[in-house]
C-alpha cells in the first residue's frame, strides 16, 4: 500500500526532474557558506620570511622622483582598473538583459496560446462518449499508464491506495432478509429476502449484524432532514424507537446511503430499510425543517442539552442493521400490514405522484416484522491517480482539477485536456504555474479519499493549493453552464465564458446580445499586458461608456449567450448575482472551500432548471440526465474547462476579483435580514441592535473593495508586486476559515468552518450564509430559554470577532500595497 504519509511526498507530485549538476552547485554553495563562517581566531598564521637581502642606507635622492614615481604609480593603477572594467561589461549586460527578459516573460500573456488550445478540442475526439462507470481498480490502473505515457510533459504519475473497513452481506449460507410474523402466535405471514445484486454497505463502523423484532415501522421518504420534519410536524415522534423501523428509497444523486444511515442512526432506530427509488418518482420535497431549537428540547437533561449546545454530544459510536430490499417486497410489507394502517397518514403529494401502499406509518397491533441481518467487515483498497504538470515561474503554486475514478465521460474530458496541454508544452508554452489532476475513488463513501489526501496533506495544501476545479457530473444537458462555487471564480468563468462558442444551433450566427452587467465586464482584460491594452483600448474605452445595465453587441453565441437566456427564462433579466451560483454542499469542492477556504468551483452542464438565484437556502437540485450528447457539447464543455485552467495558471495576476465577493456578502447580508427579523428581535437584548450585524459587514465589504481597487492600479509589468498581490489572493478564502466547532455553524453530518456559508441547520444539501448565526436563530420562540439566548450572544460574539479580525487583516493587505508602490 502506498500513501503519502507526510506532506515532502505530497510535493513530489510538483517536483521538478532532478538535473545535473545540481551537486556541484550545492557543494560549492557549501563551501562558501564554510569560509565565511569560520571565527577569526583560526585564520593561518604566515610565518616571516627568510631574510635574502642586505639593508642598505636610505637613498638621498631628489623628492621629485619619489613624487614622480608615486604618481605614475597611481595612474597605472586607474587604467587597469578602467581596462577590467570595460571587460567585465559585457558578461554584466548579458546577465541582466537575461534577467530582464525572465521577468518579461513572467508577466506576459501569449494569447496565441488560448487560441490553439481551444481550436486542438475537436468533434471528432468525443464520438461514442458514454456516461457509464467501469471499476475503480480497473480505471485507475488504465488511467495509471495512460498518463505515464505522458511523461514528457507529466512530471509526476502516483497511484495511491487507501485502505478503507466496509460492511458486506455475508455469504449466501447465512440468510438475510425480513419476516412478516403474527404477534399472537408467530406464524410467519411474508419471508422476503434481501437484494442480491447488493453486498457492500457502507462503513464497518455503522454496520452491525442482528435479529431485530420491531413493533413500529415509518417511511421517511428519502430519509433527508426535511422528510423527517415532516414527520415531526404531524407529530409522529417515533415510540419506543430501539423496537421501530425505518424505511427509507434509496437515490444517490439526491442523498448518499451513508448519509441516510447516518440519519437513522441520529434519530435511534433499531433498523433500517432500503429499497430502490421507482424511475418515475417524484424528487421535490417539502417546505419543512427541524429547526436548531426543537433539536435541542428533544434533548430532557439539562446536562444533554448542554452538551449539546457546546458539540460534545457524540452519536459516531452507533451503529445499526441496515437491509436492503425491492421496491416489489417493500410494497409487499405495507399492504399486508393494512389491518394495521388504517389510521396510518397517507404519504404527502410531494413524495409521491402515483399511487403507492406506503403509508407514513406507526406501532403495530397484530403484527410485528423481524428483520435478519448477517454482515462481515471486508477491508478494500481505495485507488487515487494522480500526476502534474509543472509550472516554469512559480511551481510550487498549483491549481487541483479532480473527478470521479471510473466516470467514463468525465476521464475523456480530462484526458483530452492533458492531451491538448502536452502538444502545447512540447511545441514551446509552458504555463507559469503547476496544475495537479486528480481521479478519486470512494466518492461514494462521504468523498473518503478526498478526506483522507486532504488530511494527510492540509499544511502542503494550505501553503501552496490556488484552487480546487470540481467536474462533477460532468454534461448533464445541452447548452447551460451550472457554475457553483466561490464568488472569487466570477471573473475567470464570466471570460472564459464569452469565449467558447455555443454547441447549440441558431437561425443565424449573429445575434444582438443581452448582456447583465457584472463586475468584471470592465475589468475583464486587466491582467493582460500594457501593449494588448493599448491594442484595445477603444475597446475598453467603449466597454466604460457602456455602464449600464445590459450592452448591446452582435457576435457568435456563446456560452454565456446560452447561460443569459437560461438566466432569463429561469429567474429574469438582470436578477441574478453571477454566473458562479452557491456552492454546493455535498459537492467535492465543499471539502476544499468550506473546511479547508481553498476556493473551489463544482462545473457541470446542466438544463437551465438547475439554475437558481438563492443565496439563501441554496438547495441543490437533483440532477437530470439527458440520454444522448452531441459530440459539439462535449468540445464546448472542454473547451470552457480548459479555458479556466489555463487562465488561473497562466495569468500573471491570479484571476480572482473581489469585487463581486463583496457584492455576495452585501446581498446575504440585506436577505438574512428580511429572514430572521423576527428571530433576531427575540434576542436582541442579549446580542445587540441588529444595525450593529449591519454595520459589521458593510465595513467588511468597504475593505474587499478598496483592497480590489488597490489591485486594478497595479503594474501588470511590476512581477514582484504581482507575486505579492498573488499570495494575498490565495490568502483571501482561507480568512473566513474559523476552528470553532459548533452545532449552530454545521447540520448533522456536515463539518464545515466557513464563517460566511455552511450547511442549513434541518436541510439536506442546502446552504446558509453566517451559519454561526442563522441557524440557532430560525425558529427559536419569541421568548426564548435563557440558555439559547446566552448561546446566541456567544455565536454573534465569535462571529463577529472573526469578522473584525478579517477586516483588520485586509487593511494590512491593503498598507502592504501602499508600502509596494
Amino acid at each position: 500500500m502506498h500513501q503519502l504519509a507526510n506532506e515532502e511526498k505530497a510535493a513530489l507530485l510538483l517536483s521538478a526532474v532532478d538535473y545535473d549538476g545540481d551537486g556541484d552547485e550545492d557543494e560549492n554553495h557549501l563551501r562558501t557558506n564554510t569560509s565565511l563562517n569560520v571565527p577569526d581566531d583560526r585564520f593561518p598564521v604566515v610565518a616571516k620570511r627568510p631574510k635574502t637581502y642586505q639593508r642598505h642606507p636610505i637613498s638621498n635622492a631628489h623628492p621629485l622622483l619619489c613624487f614622480t614615481f608615486v604618481l605614475g604609480a597611481f595612474i597605472l593603477g586607474c587604467l587597469s582598473g578602467v581596462i577590467i572594467m570595460l571587460y567585465r561589461i559585457p558578461p554584466d549586460s548579458g546577465q541582466t538583459s537575461s534577467s530582464l527578459n525572465l521577468l518579461q516573460a513572467a508577466t506576459n500573456v501569449d494569447l496565441t496560446i488560448r487560441t490553439k488550445l481551444l481550436q486542438s478540442i475537436e468533434k471528432a475526439n468525443f464520438i461514442n462518449v458514454t456516461r457509464s462507470i467501469e471499476s475503480e481498480n480497473d480505471a485507475a490502473n488504465k488511467l495509471h499508464e495512460k498518463w505515464k505515457s505522458y511523461s514528457s510533459v507529466l512530471t509526476r504519475v502516483n497511484k495511491l491506495t487507501y485502505d478503507i473497513n466496509l460492511s458486506q452481506y455475508a455469504s449466501s449460507t447465512q440468510w438475510s432478509g425480513a419476516k412478516l410474523l403474527d404477534s399472537k402466535d408467530g406464524k410467519e405471514l411474508l419471508k422476503v429476502n434481501r437484494l442480491s445484486a447488493e453486498n457492500i454497505l457502507s462503513f464497518s463502523s455503522f454496520i452491525k449484524s442482528g435479529e431485530i423484532d420491531g413493533n413500529s415501522i415509518y417511511y421517511v421518504n428519502y430519509g433527508r432532514q426535511e422528510d423527517f420534519a415532516y414527520l415531526f410536524k404531524n407529530r409522529i415522534n417515533f415510540q419506543d424507537r430501539q423496537k421501530s423501523i425505518v424505511f427509507m428509497r434509496r437515490q444517490r444523486t439526491i442523498i448518499s446511503q451513508s448519509e441516510q444511515i447516518h440519519q437513522a442512526i441520529y434519530y435511534g432506530f433499531a433498523a433500517l430499510v432500503l429499497f430502490d427509488d421507482t424511475e418515475n418518482s417524484q424528487t421535490k420535497t417539502t417546505n419543512d425543517r427541524f429547526p436548531f431549537y426543537q433539536d435541542w428540547v428533544r434533548y430532557t437533561s439539562v446536562q444533554e442539552r448542554q452538551n449539546f449546545l457546546d458539540s460534545t454530544i457524540n452519536n459516531e459510536n452507533h451503529s445499526i442493521s441496515v437491509l436492503i430490499l425491492s421496491y416489489d417486497d417493500v410494497e409487499r410489507i405495507f399492504r399486508l400490514v393494512q389491518t394495521d394502517s388504517n389510521k396510518w397518514l397517507m404519504c404527502p403529494t410531494e413524495w409521491t405522484h402515483t399511487a403507492t401502499a406506503l403509508k407514513i406509518g406507526g406501532t403495530l397491533s397484530t403484527m410485528k416484522i423481524r428483520l435478519v441481518v448477517k454482515v462481515e467487515a471486508i477491508k478494500i483498497e481505495l485507488p487515487v491517480v494522480m500526476s502534474s504538470v509543472r509550472g516554469i515561474s512559480d511551481p510550487d503554486h498549483f491549481i487541483m482539477v479532480g473527478y470521479q475514478l471510473g466516470a467514463m465521460q468525465q476521464s475523456r474530458i480530462i484526458n483530452e485536456i492533458i492531451e491538448v496541454y502536452t502538444n502545447q508544452i512540447k511545441n514551446g508554452w509552458n504555463p507559469k504555474r503547476s496544475i495537479l489532476f486528480c481521479a478519486w475513488s470512494g466518492l461514494d463513501y462521504d468523498h473518503y479519499t478526498i478526506r483522507r489526501w486532504l488530511s494527510d496533506n492540509s499544511r502542503f495544501v494550505d501553503k501552496n493549493l490556488i484552487a480546487y476545479l470540481d467536474i462533477g457530473n460532468g454534461i448533464l444537458g445541452n447548452s447551460t453552464l451550472n457554475l457553483r462555487g466561490s464568488p472569487l471564480f466570477e471573473q475567470v468563468a464570466y471570460q472564459a465564458a464569452n469565449l467558447v462558442p455555443s454547441p447549440l444551433e441558431h437561425n443565424h450566427t449573429c445575434h444582438h446580445r443581452l448582456v447583465p452587467t457584472t463586475t468584471v465586464s470592465l475589468n475583464e482584460e486587466h491582467h493582460h499586458s500594457h501593449e494588448r491594452k493599448r491594442r484595445d483600448g477603444d475597446e475598453h474605452q467603449h466597454h466604460g461608456e457602456e455602464n449600464e445595465k445590459q450592452a448591446v453587441e452582435c457576435e457568435p453565441h456563446k456560452l454565456l449567450d446560452e447561460w443569459n437566456r437560461a438566466s432569463n427564462n429561469q429567474i429574469g433579466l438582470n436578477k441574478t448575482l453571477g454566473i458562479v451560483q452557491t456552492i454546493d454542499i455535498d459537492s467535492s469542492a465543499a471539502l476544499f472551500q468550506l473546511q479547508y477556504g481553498i476556493p473551489s468551483i463544482l462545473i457541470e452542464m446542466t438544463e437551465q432548471q438547475a439554475l437558481t438565484n438563492d443565496t439563501f437556502y441554496a438547495a441543490r437540485v437533483p440532477p437530470i440526465f439527458e440520454r444522448k450528447l452531441q459530440p459539439k457539447v462535449y468540445v464546448a464543455y472542454t473547451q470552457f474547462v480548459s479555458e479556466v485552467i489555463r487562465r488561473l495558471v497562466d495569468e500573471p495576476l491570479i484571476s480572482f476579483n473581489l469585487t463581486n465577493y463583496a457584492k455576495q456578502i452585501d446581498r446575504q447580508v440585506d436577505e438574512y435580514v428580511s429572514h430572521y427579523e423576527r428571530e433576531y428581535g427575540s434576542v436582541a437584548s442579549h446580542i445587540g441592535r441588529l444595525n450593529e450585524f449591519i454595520e459589521t459587514f458593510k465595513d467588511l465589504t468597504k475593505s474587499i473593495q478598496a483592497l480590489q481597487l488597490h489591485i486594478n492600479q497595479i503594474s501588470q509589468s511590476d512581477y514582484f508586486q504581482l507575486q505579492s498581490i498573488n499570495k494575498q489572493l490565495i490568502e483571501f478564502e482561507r480568512l473566513f476559515i474559523s476552528n470553532d466547532q459548533l452545532p449552530g455553524m454545521n447540520s448533522i453530518d456536515k463539518k464545515y468552518k466557513h464563517t460566511l456559508i455552511g450547511p442549513a441547520y434541518g436541510l439536506t444539501n442546502t446552504a446558509v450564509p453566517f451559519p454561526l448565526l442563522s441557524n440557532i436563530l430560525y425558529g427559536i420562540p419569541e421568548d426564548p430559554p435563557r440558555e439559547l439566548c446566552d448561546t446566541s450572544k456567544l455565536f454573534w460574539s465569535k462571529l463577529k470577532n472573526h469578522i473584525h479580525f478579517v477586516n483588520r487583516t485586509l487593511n494590512g493587505f491593503d498598507g502592504l500595497v501602499d508600502k509596494n508602490k
